[in-house]
């Protein structure tokens, strides 16, 4: 019985490393694509027990969010969505268009805002 269990946690084990590889090929490809458009605000905020999340901001040199993508979720089966709340705002506006309710969204937003702004300045 118990060796049972131990090859049931081991292939487990291994299918969520296949899930978190595919994970991470998503959010290169999505990297990839929006590199392109304009200067790239990351942001993530990690849940303890709630969900996490996943900020790509693509900004234009106006400061306007040309596009914006957010990944929420505590599995590794969360992909990209499209952030189209917060398109065509100003980028030092996007935290205030965001759900106060929902606070690592919030956190990965505020973080992504920043990264812009560091950019910007030139740090």
């Amino acid at each position: 019985m118990w060796i049972k269990l131990l090859w049931i946690i081991g292939l487990m084990w291994m299918l969520q490393g296949v899930l978190t590889y595919f994970q991470i090929k998503n959010f290169q490809i999505k990297l990839k694509e929006m590199k392109d458009k304009g200067m790239l605000g990351i942001g993530t905020a990690k849940g303890r027990l709630g969900a996490g999340a996943f900020v790509i901001i693509s900004v234009d040199a106006t400061g306007k969010i040309i596009e914006a993508w957010k990944m929420t979720g505590i599995s590794v089966f969360a992909r990209f969505k499209p952030f189209s709340e917060l398109n065509g705002l100003y980028y030092w506006e996007a935290a205030k268009a965001v759900d106060e309710y929902n606070k690592s969204l919030l956190k990965a937003v505020t973080r992504a805002v920043e990264s812009v702004s560091k950019k910007n300045r030139g740090e």
